[in-house]
């Protein structure tokens, strides 16, 4: 009979993290990247929404979003111009990342499965 028990000296870690961003109090549901490769948006159980520099592994903290609820979804757009989450309320933000200008669309029962940002009107 074959052995199922993996030797600890043996496993070999295939990814190293490059850097690890702290600041999220809860569990982090999603992630989106910009196109740049600089910069990530997270959303999380803590109800925030987060803009991080990857460059220096640090928040932007001026970018922070403060929710009423859970952030399961978030997604930036090709452009990187466009940043649009969601969650427990039902609402989709889409919020203007040069301007912070932030804009509400109701009427979603509920988002908790990620899902893309269609480029074709972005």
């Amino acid at each position: 009979m074959a052995s199922t028990s993996t030797k600890a000296a043996g496993t070999k870690l295939i990814l190293t993290p490059s850097i690890t961003l702290k600041g999220h109090e809860k569990w982090i549901e999603s992630i989106s990247y910009f196109p740049d490769g600089q910069r990530m948006i997270s959303g999380s159980d803590d109800k925030t929404t987060r803009e991080w520099d990857l460059k220096v592994g640090k928040e932007i903290e001026e970018a922070r979003s403060d929710c009423e609820w859970t952030v399961y979804v978030v997604a930036v757009s090709r452009n990187g111009r466009w940043v649009v989450s969601g969650g427990d309320s039902g609402e989709l933000k889409v919020s203007e990342v040069e301007t912070g200008i932030v804009k509400t669309f109701k009427g979603h029962s509920d988002i908790r499965e990620p899902r893309k940002i269609s480029h074709s009107h972005i």
